[in-house]
């Protein structure tokens, strides 16, 4: 009886005991121009994705729209911070401000977390989607996969990467970045061999949420 409710009282001990506590996952004022948000769980290499925001936007904040998709899947985000008030609107040329923040951002956050390798994905909203096209399409050894949500403009290098895969989400009203030049870029993508996967809804000029969803299982797709 004694042995049993010894063992009895140890078990209950154990029971009772705290769980470790954990390191909360923060925002990292990474560089000047960029924040890094690591996941609690994230404990080996995961996939990145670099968010660009649209005109007038905020790094910082655009970076917590996607916090929950990061906790959720345990992927890395990087939020970069455009050197003006967009993005180049031109095509994209190494040694710009833009091209230097994000390349330097991507190596500082690669110095910390652990990055799973070939697994980098470019993901913008509105200028930023252009933006993420363009550079993406620029830079494919840098972003195997790209996520535009109501993209404007797209710039391409001679050369392309065809195996690059091409995410992208637009609105059928959207009042801001009209629907029909999405829809030219993707007659021209699909007539160069990508394979974009275009979402269309009926909205404004906003990311819809269960396309967001979509668009990081494009993301992390193998």
């Amino acid at each position: 009886m004694r042995v049993l409710l010894g063992l009895l009282a140890a078990l209950l001990a154990v029971t009772a005991a705290p769980a470790a506590a954990r390191t909360p996952a923060i925002v990292q004022h990474l560089t000047p121009k960029a924040f890094a948000y690591v996941p609690a769980e994230v404990t080996g290499p995961a996939c990145l994705i670099v968010l660009l925001h649209g005109a007038g936007g905020d790094a910082r904040y655009f970076l917590d729209q996607f916090k929950h998709e990061a906790d959720a899947r345990g992927v890395i985000l990087l939020s970069v911070q455009s050197d003006g008030r967009t993005w180049a609107q031109r095509k994209p040329k190494d040694g710009e401000a833009d091209i230097l923040n994000i390349k330097g951002a991507i190596d500082n956050l690669a110095a910390r977390a652990q990055i799973e390798p070939g697994r980098t994905t470019v993901m913008g909203f509105s200028d930023g989607a252009s933006y993420a096209l363009s550079v993406g399409l620029f830079h494919p050894e840098l972003f195997r996969a790209i996520v535009a949500f109501s993209p404007g403009y797209a710039f391409a290098p001679k050369v392309l990467d065809t195996e690059q895969r091409i995410f992208i989400a637009h609105s059928r009203r959207d009042p801001i970045l009209p629907a029909e030049n999405t829809r030219q870029m993707v007659k021209a993508l699909e007539s160069a061999g990508f394979a974009p996967e275009v979402h269309w809804f009926n909205g404004g000029h906003e990311i819809d949420p269960q396309l967001k969803k979509a668009a990081f299982d494009f993301a992390l797709a193998p």
